[in-house]
C-alpha cells in the first residue's frame, strides 16, 4: 500500500472533536439570546420610568433613573440565574 494513503480508524462522525463547531454555534445562540433578553428587560424598565415621569410631569427624571438602575440589576440577576 502506498505511504501517502492514510486510513483513519475513526470516521469524522465518530470523532469527538467533530462536535465542536455545533457546540460553538449553540453557545453563540445562547449568549446572544441572553443579551437580547437583558436589553429588553432594561428597555422596558426605562420605558416605564419615562412614562411615569411624563404622567407625573416631573422636572427631574427620578423614576426613569430609579427604574433604569433596578432594570439593570434585574437583568444581571436574570443572567446569573439563567446560567447557574
Amino acid at each position: 500500500m502506498p505511504e501517502h494513503v492514510r486510513w483513519e480508524t475513526n470516521p469524522p462522525l465518530m470523532n469527538k472533536n467533530y462536535q465542536k463547531p455545533k457546540k460553538q454555534i449553540d453557545d453563540f445562540i445562547r449568549y446572544s439570546s441572553l443579551a437580547f433578553e437583558m436589553i429588553v428587560i432594561m428597555g422596558i424598565g426605562v420605558w416605564i420610568g419615562v412614562k411615569i415621569d411624563e404622567w407625573l410631569e416631573l422636572d427631574f427624571p427620578a423614576f426613569t433613573l430609579a427604574l433604569m438602575i433596578l432594570s439593570v440589576a434585574g437583568a444581571i440577576y436574570h443572567a446569573i440565574r439563567k446560567f447557574l
